[in-house]
C-alpha cells in the first residue's frame, strides 16, 4: 500500500478496504500488507483491525524496530508451509577494502530506501535523507549534501525528483550523476544502490550502472530485486553488476547490513 494511505491524514482507508475485500474472498488463505513506515496510531489501528479478521494477516511495516522485509517474506513462507530460501549473494572477484567514512545510499525504490535507513540507523546512527525517518534529518533540498561525515540515503522516486522525468526505475540519468559524484567524494566510504527489475523498468539497468561502479574507488553494494522470469534476466543483471566489482544481494536488508559492516570495518 502507498505510504500516504497509512499517514495520519488518510488513516489507512484503502488498506482497510483491501483487507476487508480479501477477508471475504474464500480463495484467499493469507494476506500480506507491505508498507512504508506508517503513522504510529494508524499502524496500531491497522494491527488491531487485521487481528479481528478471519484470514491470517502478515503486516510488513518498514521502519525502526520493525522486522525487515526479508524476515517478513520468510514469515510468509513459513505460514504457507514453505521453507525459506538461501537468499542469493553474488560477491565480486576482487573486493575493494572498506574504510571509515560515510554511507551513501542511492535508491530507486522508496520502500527499499526506508528499510535501508531503518537498518543503517541502528548500526551507524542518524541517516540524512530527502525522505527522512525523522524530520530533523531532512537534507537541504532533495539532492542536498549532508553535514561533513554524515550518512545519507536518497529516494530518487520521490515526487520532487520525478517532476518532468520518468521514475528512476526507468530513467536512471539523475541517479547516475549522483553515483559519479558519490564515487568522487573522499568522505564517502561505501555506496549502496538498489536495482529493481520487471516489466515497466529499464530494459538493462546493470549495463548503465556497471561503468560507474567499476570506476568507483569505494565498495559498492547492490540489492537486486527481481525474479528469474523478469525480462532483464536476473542472472545476467547479477553477473554484470558483479563483474563491475559490486557486492550483489537478493535481500535489501542483507545488503544494508553488509554495507554498514564495511563502513565500520
Amino acid at each position: 500500500v502507498g505510504g500516504r494511505d497509512l499517514s495520519a491524514a488518510v488513516g489507512g482507508r484503502s488498506a482497510r478496504t483491501a483487507l476487508a475485500a480479501l477477508d471475504e474472498d474464500p480463495a484467499t488463505e493469507l494476506i500480506v500488507v507491505v508498507s512504508k513506515p506508517p503513522a504510529a496510531e494508524v499502524g496500531a489501528q491497522l494491527r488491531e483491525y487485521a487481528a479481528a479478521l478471519s484470514t491470517p494477516v502478515v503486516l510488513a511495516f518498514t521502519g525502526p524496530g520493525q522486522p525487515d522485509l526479508t524476515a517478513a517474506a520468510e514469515q510468509v513462507l513459513r505460514a504457507a508451509g514453505l521453507p525459506a530460501p538461501e537468499w542469493p549473494y553474488w560477491p565480486p572477484d576482487a573486493p575493494r577494502p572498506g574504510r571509515g567514512g560515510a554511507l551513501r545510499g542511492l535508491f530507486a525504490g522508496g520502500t527499499l530506501c526506508d528499510e535501508a535507513m531503518a537498518i543503517a540507523s541502528e548500526s551507524l546512527g542518524p541517516v540524512w535523507s530527502n525522505v527522512p525517518l525523522r524530520p530533523e534529518r531532512e537534507l537541504p533540498g532533495p539532492l542536498g549534501v549532508p553535514p561533513s561525515g554524515g550518512h545519507a540515503m536518497v529516494d530518487f522516486g520521490d515526487d520532487a525528483l520525478t517532476v518532468g522525468r520518468a521514475h528512476p526505475m526507468i530513467d536512471q540519468e539523475l541517479r547516475l550523476d549522483r553515483l559519479a559524484a558519490a564515487a568522487a567524494d573522499p568522505e564517502v566510504a561505501v555506496i549502496q544502490l538498489d536495482v529493481v527489475l520487471g516489466h515497466g523498468a529499464h530494459p538493462d539497468p546493470a549495463a548503465e550502472l556497471a561503468p560507474l561502479i567499476a570506476a568507483a574507488p569505494q565498495p559498492v553494494v547492490v540489492s537486486l530485486i527481481g525474479a528469474p522470469s523478469d525480462p532483464q534476466g536476473l542472472p545476467q543483471q547479477a553477473g554484470t553488476l558483479r563483474s563491475a566489482g559490486a557486492h550483489v544481494f537478493a535481500s535489501n536488508a542483507a545488503a544494508t547490513r553488509f554495507a554498514c559492516s564495511l563502513v565500520m570495518s
